[in-house]
């Protein structure tokens, strides 16, 4: 009985690494791998582009995709498969999807705008700093129009490839946004 006993907690060891494995490399709510989001084709049709290039193209998504809601700008700038994981709910993957999202964003701030503070850029990846300011005009995460003016900043990641936006990474004051518009009525704020 004893060595049933020995031959149990072995399988039970296993067992609970197998698991501890599985839960760590389990990563709910990603569309993609990073380097599926990597477009694949002849490297004579891939552009390469260098690190000014590289910001112009992010500087362009900041100001012809979201000041000017150019739509048509997107097809320029953003691969087809491109992956945004948006830091607020789920990743999106390519144009249509995108778009998608965006709407939503426009429907509740249309004139929202962005100011670039800082960017940073080393090889394929562009980092920008930037601050929102609109007025919330429409529905936003069930909330009623208020008639408020917002101002709230993030920091998004752009990776490119054969000179187009692949794949970005981005983390926004929403918390600061909701407290603008009566979101977090009722509810305790931590004070430093």
């Amino acid at each position: 009985m004893p060595s049933d006993l020995h031959l149990s907690r072995r399988t039970l060891s296993k067992a609970a690494v197998g698991s501890f494995i599985g839960v760590a490399t389990f990563r709910p709510g990603r569309a993609v791998l990073a380097q599926d989001a990597t477009p694949t084709g002849p490297a004579e049709t891939c552009p390469t582009t260098t690190i000014d290039e590289n910001e112009t193209i992010v500087r362009r998504y900041w100001s012809e995709v979201w000041d000017n809601q150019n739509d048509d700008a997107l097809k320029q700038l953003f691969d087809e498969g491109e992956v945004h994981h948006w830091g607020l709910g789920d990743d999106t993957v390519g144009i249509d999807q995108f778009l998608a999202r965006i709407a939503a964003f426009r429907t509740a701030f249309p004139d929202m705008k962005f100011k670039i503070e800082k960017v940073v850029r080393e090889g394929d990846t562009v980092v920008s700093y930037w601050v929102a300011t609109a007025t919330h005009e429409g529905e936003w995460l069930g909330i009623p129009a208020t008639g408020k003016k917002v101002e709230y900043a993030g920091v998004n990641i752009f990776r490119i490839a054969c000179g187009k936006i692949v794949e970005s990474w981005g983390l926004a004051d929403h918390l600061g946004l909701l407290q603008q518009i009566g979101g977090m009525s009722g509810v305790a704020t931590p004070q430093a």
